[in-house]
């Protein structure tokens, strides 16, 4: 009995860390398996997709840090903290730094694939699509041309031009992938994960605005990461909208997944104590001559969230 449970760890930790190797697979390689991007049409008097092109506010890298990084460094540490405080041997100190980021780890993935596909499927031009794009239709000519001016015809033909609008080539792939919003899918993932963590943790210093202060600069910080993307005119508003009910709602649903394991985990713990106090009790009554009734089915367990 003890050998399997001192194997079961290493086993799911296995397990787990494949399942997330292939994921992670997927989700970086979506756009390959997926295929072609829906490629969208536009009307020539469309203001939605004039803005100019500007710099990101938040770029890539400091997005990354401020939602995959600094909170996943901020889990281990805390967890780490808590059961260090504990007096819990061996695998029981790591289980809970191990739960967590497994969760927020396949949290992660799970938000960047449903991001992927949703980009992927809509294909939606950015607010910035003309002044990167400057789009040229088979017969030569533009959006600029008399004749197209106040026209209501749909585009779907065209061609971008970046000798004209000096895009990159990155730039010009990046055009139609507005819909949802990738920064704020990601930061409202990590930080809000951040957040629900801490109110479940009841850290630090429970009882006091502390932790409602943490929470709410998790929160206040992936809001200005969201609406930098719409001050950039990287996205259309409801790009950010839907983008950012996307991360929250993944860090609320994993959030509740992972206290659900660790609240099983604490009962099965419990049981497991209750039944060797049960044994030890009842090897001392038969030396005593006594018989002590027990019933474990009548063991409850309570958690302190």
């Amino acid at each position: 009995m003890s050998s399997s449970l001192r194997l079961r760890p290493p086993i799911r930790l296995l397990v787990d860390l494949v399942l997330l190797g292939l994921l992670i697979v997927l989700v970086e390689n979506f756009g390959r398996i997926w295929g072609p991007l829906t490629k969208r049409g536009f009307f020539c008097d469309d203001e939605s997709l004039m803005y100019p092109y500007r710099e990101n506010t938040v770029s890539p890298m400091l997005l990354h840090w401020l939602g995959l990084y600094l909170p996943l460094i901020s889990l281990v540490v805390l967890e780490s903290f808590l059961s260090h405080r504990k007096d819990i041997a061996s695998w029981g100190t790591l289980w809970p730094v191990y739960n967590t980021v497994r969760w927020f780890l396949y949290g992660y993935v799970f938000n960047d694939l449903l991001k992927g596909i949703g980009k992927q499927a809509i294909g939606r031009l950015r607010p910035h699509f003309f002044a990167v794009c400057s789009p040229h239709f088979l017969d030569g000519t533009s959006c600029s041309d008399a004749s197209h001016r106040g026209a209501l015809k749909y585009h779907t033909d065209y061609e971008c031009q970046p000798n004209l609008s000096q895009a990159t080539e990155e730039m010009l792939r990046d055009v139609n992938v507005s819909f949802p919003s990738g920064h704020s899918a990601m930061a409202f993932y990590g930080l809000v994960f951040v957040a629900l963590h801490l109110r479940r943790r009841r850290w630090p210093l429970s009882g006091s605005l502390l932790s409602p202060v943490l929470q709410l600069a998790c929160v206040a910080l992936a809001w200005f990461v969201a609406i930098s993307r719409v001050m950039d005119y990287k996205h259309h508003w409801s790009d950010v909208a839907a983008g950012s009910l996307l991360g929250a709602g993944s860090a609320f649903a994993v959030s509740q997944a992972a206290a659900n394991e660790e609240l099983q985990w604490r009962c099965q713990n419990s049981l497991a104590n209750a039944k060797q106090v049960a044994a030890v009790v009842d090897g001392a009554a038969v030396k005593e001559g006594q018989q002590m009734p027990h019933d474990l089915s009548l063991v409850t367990c309570q958690i302190s969230n």
